[in-house]
């Protein structure tokens, strides 16, 4: 696609004169396979000694037991923590944040932590995105096990794209692709609305930099590429993929090529 086609999606999704740059660098695809070479290799010795220590830290400042475990993702096992809501923001404040300013953890329900010699993730069961289960229309405890599902695979993305494509930010582009998978897995299926819902609860997150109007700009766009998505998640081809698959296929398309002739039905 030329940058004067993706300029006229931008100009078709409402962008103004001002904003088309910021906007055109924002919707860049960053995602490049990098040699297998420099993948980091979870199940080193290196890598199993350090986590059992980490691990030990983790057991220790939370006051009720964590579920934890090595989970089989898609880039290759990763140890996974699934924690309370209270034992989620120990680990957060006493842990990955001692020493520096902690965020506020009112709103963070997981953790993805890269170092460069381990990876491991952290959930917790708050509703995923703040959406409550009402607003799902779930019982709470079935969204509570929803939520952690969502975010299991979400974060797992995030680890398949820093590891295999060498890029996991605070971008539409990464949220899509780990929303679809954290969606499919929990639910078989993928829905836009959900996606849109926990997106738009979040966009001030990952459109940090960009004016109003540019926020507003992504915001329509990714109403377009959740529907080109779900309508794409129906076909034959994208059931017999894994989920591996899955995401090479939207790693791989950048993002205006999702609504390219599909603007008027966002």
């Amino acid at each position: 696609m030329t940058d004067d086609k993706r300029k006229q999606i931008l100009h078709e999704l409402r962008a103004t004169d001002g904003d088309v740059e910021p906007l055109l660098g924002y919707v860049k695809n960053r995602f490049s396979p990098i040699s297998a070479s420099k993948n980091l290799n979870m199940a080193s010795d290196e890598h199993t000694e350090k986590w059992n220590e980490m691990r030990g830290r983790i057991e220790l400042v939370c006051r009720s037991e964590p579920n934890i475990e090595i989970f089989d993702s898609a880039a290759g096992a990763i140890p996974v923590v699934n924690a309370v809501a209270e034992d989620f923001d120990n680990i957060m404040s006493e842990i990955i944040f001692k020493d520096r300013e902690t965020p506020s953890l009112e709103n963070m329900g997981a953790s993805f932590v890269s170092g460069k010699s381990l990876r491991f993730i952290v959930l917790s069961d708050k509703p995923y995105s703040g959406i409550s289960a009402e607003e799902m229309g779930f019982s709470a405890e079935e969204w509570a096990k929803k939520s952690m599902e969502i975010r299991k695979h979400h974060e797992c993305t995030h680890y398949y794209t820093k590891q295999f494509f060498g890029s996991a930010r605070n971008n539409l582009h990464d949220e899509l692709i780990a929303d679809f998978c954290g969606i499919h897995a929990a639910f078989r299926k993928y829905r836009a609305e959900w996606f849109i819902k926990f997106f738009e609860r979040r966009l001030p997150i990952y459109t940090k930099g960009l004016s109003e109007d540019a926020q507003a700009v992504v915001l329509n766009l990714a109403k377009c590429v959740a529907k080109s998505v779900e309508r794409w998640s129906n076909t034959q081809a994208c059931q017999e993929m894994c989920e591996a698959e899955h995401i090479k296929h939207l790693a791989g398309t950048e993002l205006l090529a999702f609504v390219d002739g599909d603007i008027p039905f966002c």
